[in-house]
């Protein structure tokens, strides 16, 4: 354990791991408002849009995995499939009692359309930092997500 002098005495909203949380949760709603705004015209919600780009990125991929790389339920996954299926963007394949996913040709070719788009918009997002402050802010979210596990 390492011994830490005690915070200073102020108001929460002077302390700086409130300022961040603060900061980090109002940049990501506003970045997550305009995708939503972005994705609406390919018809898709950010849900339906992260199955397609995790199922591209990693063919096969069981639905149970996903649900947990997604962080939602099998019941949330099973109808965001049951959506990309009816839409032809999404085949699933049961092998054993495993329900594998890959994308159709159309989900390819979607994918293959949003996933360079989706990189350069969050390119854009961030550019208001340098390349060195980005590495920054990146290794100490790491830092911040490693010590949650």
């Amino acid at each position: 354990m390492h011994d830490r002098p005690p915070l200073p005495p102020r108001a929460s909203t002077g302390r700086p791991a409130v300022l961040s949380w603060l900061r980090m949760a109002r940049f990501t709603q506003q970045v997550t408002r305009a995708w939503t705004q972005a994705l609406r015209t390919h018809d898709l919600s950010p849900a339906q849009f992260d199955v397609i780009a995790s199922v591209g990125g990693q063919p096969d991929i069981t639905q149970r995995e996903l649900s947990h790389k997604l962080l939602v339920t099998d019941g949330n996954i099973s109808q965001l499939l049951t959506s990309l299926t009816r839409r032809e963007l999404i085949d699933r394949t049961t092998v054993g009692k495993e329900k594998r996913l890959s994308l159709t040709p159309a989900g390819q070719q979607l994918f293959d359309r949003l996933i360079p788009h989706h990189e350069d918009w969050l390119e854009e997002q961030f550019q208001a930092l340098t390349f060195e402050e980005q590495q920054q802010l990146s290794q100490l979210l790491r830092v911040l997500l490693r010590s949650r596990h």
